[in-house]
């Protein structure tokens, strides 16, 4: 009897230390995510100017209905290779610019032509962290009620085991560099193999394409004056045009093996914006990209307004 009593003593001592091992394993998860969260949140942060290389996704049904998983890849400035938390927001060959937590080297935002992709601070975000500054002090009472040797080894134990695999590379601590991506794809040399060689007009001409007419009056690279301040972060061509008939004729610059530009809605607010007759058009454009042509047009009426 005295020998039965001892064992099941020994195991209720048992199943304790590891109740409070894997309590100390989930105050070291969220103490681990909410200080990340937070010095990133505090700490500075640098921009690097990137091109979409790689955009792949996988859709897996669940419990809650299918799920799509998305996995896109860029090429810095510096031909190193991220990985970026954009989803579907941006397509291949789409320059970004990505902003980085100068602690971590993690990604907090991207930014294109037409939208900003914020992986810091959504609203689920700032809840889960709410939360998680709520089970901290939680954990520091729990803390003090074992804190007794036999007790408080385990939970300290857990507690560094759960902040190791947040922040280590072998959990969730990586960075967003990676080791090689797939080179950015030349949807020019793509789009001339399908619809062949379009009329080509020559600088300073004006480009038709069936009844919409366009001359570019002037370009130079850079933000306008007046712009918002995110564009500066671009590589910029700025167009000043005049146009008659345009529509909703399309208006675009060829792409190269670098990347492809995006033209920017009323170029970011800057004064003088293309108003459908005269006036400002700006494009992103991925870095070491070489002008060449404004593209007026689609397929068939698709002709090309050489630049230089």
């Amino acid at each position: 009897m005295v020998f039965q009593e001892l064992d099941r003593n020994a195991e209720r001592r048992t199943n304790a230390m590891v109740i409070v091992f894997l309590i100390g394993i989930v105050f070291g998860f969220v103490a681990a995510f909410v200080g990340r969260w937070t010095v990133e949140g505090i700490a500075g942060t640098y921009d690097v100017r990137a091109v979409i290389s790689e955009w792949n996704s996988k859709t897996t049904e669940g419990q809650d209905g299918p799920h799509t998983g998305y996995e896109v890849m860029a090429i810095t400035e510096d031909g190193r290779a991220i990985e970026v938390p954009t989803r579907d927001a941006f397509g291949l060959a789409d320059p970004v610019v990505a902003r980085f937590s100068s602690v971590t080297d993690r990604v907090l935002s991207v930014r294109g032509a037409d939208r900003v992709v914020e992986a810091h601070h959504p609203w689920e975000k700032i809840t889960a962290m709410s939360l998680g500054w709520a089970l901290l002090v939680l954990a520091a009472v729990v803390l003090v009620k074992v804190a007794r040797p036999g007790k408080s080894l385990p939970f300290l134990a857990g507690l560094a085991f759960g902040a190791f695999i947040v922040l280590t590379p072998v959990g969730f601590g990586g960075t967003a560099y990676r080791e090689a991506a797939d080179p950015v794809p030349n949807f020019w040399e793509h789009r001339r193999d399908l619809w062949g060689p379009p009329p080509v007009f020559a600088p300073g001409q004006t480009a038709v394409s069936g009844e919409s007419a366009v001359r570019v009056l002037d370009s130079r690279p850079g933000a306008p004056d007046g712009a918002e301040a995110w564009l500066s972060g671009f590589h910029v061509l700025t167009l000043r045009i005049e146009a008659s008939r345009l529509g909703d004729t399309a208006l675009e610059l060829s792409a190269d093996e670098h990347g492809e530009p995006a033209r920017v809605k009323d170029c970011a607010g800057a004064p003088g914006a293309f108003d459908g007759t005269t006036g400002l058009v700006c494009f992103v454009v991925p870095p070491g990209y070489r002008t060449e042509y404004l593209l007026v047009g689609k397929l068939d009426r698709e002709v090309l307004l050489k630049l230089q």
